[in-house]
């Protein structure tokens, strides 16, 4: 038999029941969003860290691209500047000998002379445009065998030691590099 009282106690029950089971629901949604939360946020982290990774990577090639290129454009320069190295090479001696004619002395033959010192005046003005320049040590300088080729030594007390004596041929550069060594000979004591 139902009487009120147990009416009113099975309406209290079920009510409480389903507000149990609410938040039990809630909780459990609760639960399930947090967890799905910090998922969430361990992917994030995860897709974060392979993200600055790959960018990092990127920002590495890019990089190494730039360097190449500089590289490469440096090639290309050194290149222009010496592919004329080994036709000067052969014109040297050439000068060599003009230089040398004109020490000789003709007795009647001046406009020989000329014609040889506008010669080498001209083969001069296009050595000066390829940036190729001449090294004429002075006799009393200090030998230095990145420029200077020793030919051979000499003793005399009275000079230092590694003093050039005299200069048998002159020396050219090509840019900032030696094309052919100044000769001469060297004080050694």
């Amino acid at each position: 038999m139902l009487n009120k009282k147990n009416i009113n106690y099975k309406k209290k029950y079920n009510y409480f029941k389903k507000k149990i089971i609410k938040v039990s629901i809630n909780l459990n949604f609760k639960n399930n969003f947090n967890y799905l939360f910090l998922m969430q946020n361990k992917y994030l982290y995860k897709y974060k860290n392979t993200l600055f990774f790959f960018k990092e990577s990127y920002l590495r090639c890019v990089a190494d691209l730039e360097n190449s290129k500089k590289k490469f454009n440096e090639e290309v320069t050194k290149a222009y500047k010496y592919s004329i190295e080994d036709f000067s090479e052969n014109l040297l001696p050439v000068i060599d000998s003009l230089e040398s004619t004109l020490n000789i002395k003709f007795s009647n033959n001046e406009n020989i002379l000329d014609g040889i010192r506008l010669t080498l005046k001209l083969f001069l003005n296009v050595l000066d445009k390829k940036k190729i320049i001449f090294i004429l040590p002075k006799i009393g300088d200090i030998f230095n065998p990145y420029k200077h080729l020793a030919i051979s030594t000499v003793k005399i007390i009275d000079k230092k030691d590694n003093i050039i004596i005299n200069v048998l041929q002159k020396g050219y550069y090509i840019f900032e590099r030696v094309l052919r060594p100044a000769l001469v000979i060297v004080n050694k004591v």
